[in-house]
């Protein structure tokens, strides 16, 4: 019997055998803090305590609840022997586009003014961009940020797409490495993020990168908090040269109450939600995933821990 030990409450536990269930033939699945799952095979997580994957004497892989596996990378103590396998869920990719072209779209047609004069019962209409006229800038082109550029594309926009090596894709104008960064940057007037958090990537929205940006170009941060120096963005904001944010991702989640971030009049806050799991498509990679670690086989989408990703 293949034994998973599940970190998280009982209720996705549960919900998770019963994705898994017609999928695995023979296997049970436990809380990973239990004495059980200190001993599973597999340890199905998302952000676990530093140091608990570290004690399982039997632990043969551990695959991730989500995409991002930054929470892995940044414990020391995890296991690099151990494969690691993150979820590329097309689902996801599907629901990270529309939030990214949703916020694109309502900065683009001025949706928070409209709002805030349909609340001020105020008939004004403003001077129309031009239909297609942004350049959108998607930092990340990876299987969700590809999705991203081409929908952004086939919209009629001016798409580049900056990755950490060369590539090509369809009808995107792609830069590649940070020598590249500043051309990718210069006349974006929307810029979205859904980088993974490696060690090149942390900060990389900062001071200087929002400067490169077009005046008033908008932020769209899909990717990790840590990618964003807040003080930076603020400042940024308040002086006129970034026109507003859509953020989903933060350094600390849930986003402390205090935090400026809910207040500023050009900041729009989601929590962690642009691209939740879908445990219904997302069980057949877990399940696929479990097979190929048992039976000695290299998984789909195992992590690079040099890479990040």
């Amino acid at each position: 019997m293949i034994s998973i030990g599940f970190y998280g409450n009982d209720d996705n536990r549960a919900m998770w055998r019963q994705r898994l269930t017609p999928l695995l033939s023979d296997f049970d699945i436990v809380d990973l803090e239990s004495e059980a799952g200190m001993h599973a095979d597999i340890a199905l997580v998302w952000a676990p305590p530093s140091g608990l994957l570290a004690k399982m004497p039997n632990l043969r892989g551990i695959i991730m609840q989500g995409q991002g596996v930054d929470h892995m990378m940044g414990d020391d103590t995890t296991p690099r022997s151990v494969p690691l396998v993150r979820l590329v869920d097309p689902d996801m990719s599907d629901a990270l586009s529309h939030w990214a072209i949703l916020n694109a779209l309502d900065m683009w047609r001025d949706g928070a003014q409209y709002r805030a004069q349909q609340a001020e019962r105020l008939w004004k209409p403003l001077e129309q961009r031009p239909a297609t006229g942004a350049v959108i800038g998607i930092m990340g082109v990876g299987a969700i940020g590809s999705v991203i550029a081409t929908r952004f594309a086939s919209l009629g926009f001016k798409v580049k797409g900056w990755a950490r090596t060369k590539r090509t894709l369809h009808d995107v104008e792609m830069f590649a490495g940070m020598e590249a960064l500043p051309s990718f940057l210069a006349d974006t007037d929307i810029v979205v993020s859904v980088l993974p958090l490696t060690p090149a990537t942390s900060g990389i929205m900062n001071a200087d990168f929002f400067a490169g940006l077009a005046d008033g170009a908008f932020v769209i941060n899909g990717g990790r908090g840590g990618q964003l120096v807040e003080d930076d963005l603020l400042a940024a904001l308040d002086s006129g040269k970034i026109g507003g944010a859509a953020l989903d991702v933060f350094v600390t989640e849930p986003l402390p109450a205090t935090h400026p971030f809910w207040t500023h009049p050009k900041i729009t806050v989601w929590p962690h939600v642009a691209a939740q799991t879908n445990p219904q498509t997302a069980a057949r990679q877990v399940a696929s995933a479990i097979t190929d670690i048992m039976a000695g086989k290299v998984p789909a989408n195992k992590v690079d821990w040099d890479r990040g990703y």
